[in-house]
């Protein structure tokens, strides 16, 4: 009788236990699920991105490694990544993105009021991905002590978010006008990084290659990345803040990799002065260094 009691407590400890252990996970998964659309753009006050500079997707270096950006990012293990996965999928399905973009018209977050200090600022991470000259280049190689005028997007709409911010007085300095914009500003460059959401949209892209060839003058092929969603985890996404698929993203990169300024959405009148207004100061910034 001892022992069946024994037995028996000692199962119901174990069941106990296990629920424990697993509730926690549960619970946090039906939250994900369970939250409502963002309904409203927040704004961006401390520096973003992340506090070291990481490879993503290939052979790191001795100077900076995945395993130097420390347990908060990649120090889980492989079962509770994937759960992690599952939860950011559930939660940022596409009624949800799209859902936030209509609530907040596309302005994710909305930009800091300066760009932030170098030594406070922290690093939009590194990888390597195919190019329009089809081959594959490294993000950082492409930095190339130049500052970068970053547009990051996933969906067409994404697209013309991005666009928007280069649309000035005195013409587009993304397209028909990008020499007049390298001559006002030749510490400065245009990346884009376009990422697509599926391996479906990654083959559409690749076939229409020629096309997009097209619209970009060739000295900056090397600048335009196709970069598989995948490579960007959901932890990085979330820590740039670019973690909805439907909006475009603008981020503005010192030579050595760090985010000075970042905005998302379509641009509105304040935005375009401001980022122009960031871009002459990060100009000033760079003749500065290089006098020394």
């Amino acid at each position: 009788m001892n022992v069946s009691r024994t037995s028996t407590r000692s199962l119901s400890t174990s069941l106990h236990f296990l629920q424990q252990r697993s509730q926690p996970r549960f619970v946090n998964t039906i939250k994900e699920v369970s939250q409502p659309a963002q309904e409203n753009s927040y704004e961006i006050t401390r520096p973003i991105g992340l506090p070291k500079p990481v490879l993503l997707n290939h052979k790191l270096s001795d100077t900076y490694s995945i395993s130097n950006i420390g347990e908060e990012l990649f120090g889980a293990q492989a079962k509770e990544r994937r759960q992690k996965n599952l939860d950011y999928d559930i939660k940022h399905s596409p009624i949800y993105d799209i859902k936030s973009f209509q609530n907040t018209k596309g302005k994710i977050f909305r930009p800091p009021i300066s760009w932030f200090k170098q030594d406070k600022a922290l690093y939009f991470p590194d990888f390597i991905a195919k190019t329009l000259t089809g081959k594959s280049n490294s993000l950082y190689d492409v930095l190339n002590n130049k500052y970068s005028i970053v547009r990051l997007y996933s969906t067409a709409i994404g697209e013309q978010c991005s666009k928007s911010y280069f649309k000035v007085d005195d013409g587009d300095y993304y397209s028909t006008d990008y020499k007049k914009f390298t001559e006002k500003f030749p510490n400065f460059q245009i990346v884009d990084i376009n990422m697509p959401s599926s391996w479906l949209k990654g083959f559409i892209l690749n076939l229409s290659l020629s096309n997009l060839r097209k619209m970009i003058l060739p000295d900056r092929y090397q600048n335009y990345f196709i970069l598989p969603l995948h490579i960007l985890p959901p932890e990085i996404r979330e820590h740039l803040h670019c973690d909805n698929q439907c909006s475009g993203y603008i981020y503005i990169l010192d030579p050595s990799g760090k985010i000075r300024w970042a905005s998302s959405g379509y641009s509105t009148p304040e935005d375009l002065q401001l980022m122009w207004k960031v871009v002459r100061g990060l100009q000033k910034e760079a003749i500065s260094e290089q006098k020394k």
